[in-house]
């Protein structure tokens, strides 16, 4: 329900944030978005916040009763926002518009924060998206990006491998960027009871034998046809592979998995549940992220908040995320892949070695760190506009 803001107090801040990527199915932005409606308010109790909300977000997107919310049909990705955003929310006395998903509409007439994920779809538009909606997209969505990079008065990188791509790209944006690291959620956490999550995980993959993990959609950047040809090279029985993805992006994975004659040790789950999902994790023997261009790689570090050993690509912000915690190799390299995950399934010590590190690791990250610091970003912003 819309609660219209109240009369503003001296020193109070008026923040809009596009929220539009909270909604009913998961996504890493979506994490990320929902953890800031979770705790800004709380942070700044004189300051009000106005979420744009998605069609299909839970209601209210906040209890805090310094919010409000307005839905906006259009989606996060769609052009017309980007374009024309006062045709679909106003901006009076807005102090600063918060944009956490890369890109920056046009014309805003108050301070702007622009959190940016990756550079992808500058540097890499081959990897970003594919048929149709990268016709659709790939000249208005750079633009947008590139206007944030250039317009944004302040700019958030989730990882200083992110603010590093960025300042590459334009030098002069060094002044206005900080980098604040995401955060795994609460519910991603060790088992209390292993032997119950094992169960459970199980029930979820059909069989009770061991298994490696990868988690997310099936793109170009995420190599996850590396993890099945590597899979089918070094991994023995009874050790399978589970892949957490959508059905419809995954055909080809399917025709290699029968090529490689190992589909039937390649467990295809399309959609569970988010506890369901943790205890996957919890259960698992590992995760594989062999991704060839990452902005952050939360799946990685919800895996490390967990206790589970992760094998990953050796790129930058993996780096940055593990910080020596996870068994690397050479980004889209077959072999490489292959001798790590043959090393990896032979060595419980080295498992059991890599998931306590990756646990110490995780705890240097938090929401709760990530907000404070993006509410100092935004007062930051207000003070620069003239």
């Amino acid at each position: 329900m819309y609660r219209a803001p109240p009369p503003r107090s001296t020193n109070s801040l008026r923040v809009a944030i596009d929220a539009r990527y909270v909604r009913e199915k998961p996504s890493g932005i979506g994490a990320y978005v929902h953890a800031l409606v979770d705790r800004l308010p709380d942070l700044a109790r004189s300051d009000h916040f106005f979420f744009w909300a998605h069609p299909l977000a839970p209601r209210p997107l906040s209890h805090a009763a310094n919010t409000s919310a307005l839905t906006i049909r259009a989606g996060p990705t769609s052009p017309w926002p980007l374009v024309w955003p006062q045709c679909y929310a106003s901006f009076t006395d807005v102090d600063v518009f918060h944009s956490p998903h890369n890109t920056m509409p046009r014309g805003l007439p108050c301070a702007s924060v622009v959190t940016v994920h990756d550079v992808m779809a500058i540097e890499r538009p081959d990897l970003h998206l594919q048929g149709l909606e990268r016709v659709a997209k790939r000249v208005y969505f750079r633009q947008a990006i590139w206007r944030a990079l250039r317009q944004a008065t302040r700019l958030v990188a989730q990882s200083k491998a992110t603010a590093d791509r960025i300042c590459m790209l334009l030098p002069e944006a060094a002044a206005r960027l900080t980098v604040i690291w995401s955060a795994p959620d609460a519910c991603f956490r060790p088992p209390e009871d292993l032997a119950a999550a094992k169960e459970r995980s199980a029930c979820l993959s059909g069989a009770q034998s061991p298994y490696l993990l990868v988690i997310g959609a099936n793109m170009p950047s995420k190599r996850h046809d590396l993890a099945i040809a590597a899979f089918a090279n070094a991994v023995p029985r009874p050790w399978r592979l589970v892949l957490v993805q959508h059905r419809k992006a995954r055909d080809g994975l399917v025709r290699l998995a029968n090529r490689l004659q190992v589909a039937d040790r390649i467990v295809w789950l399309d959609t569970v549940a988010r506890e369901d999902l943790v205890t996957l994790i919890q259960a698992a023997g590992g995760l594989i992220q062999p991704s060839i261009y990452e902005g952050f790689g939360l799946p990685v570090l919800e895996a490390m908040a967990c206790g589970c050993p992760v094998v990953a690509s050796d790129i930058a912000a993996l780096r940055e995320i593990t910080a020596g915690a996870a068994l690397l190799f050479p980004a889209g390299d077959l072999d490489g892949l292959a001798s790590a995950l043959r090393d990896f399934v032979r060595s419980t010590g080295l498992r059991q070695s890599l998931g306590e590190q990756g646990l110490s690791r995780a705890r240097d990250f938090s929401w709760d760190h990530c907000a404070r610091e993006t509410l100092k970003v935004y007062r930051d912003a207000a003070a620069r506009r003239p």
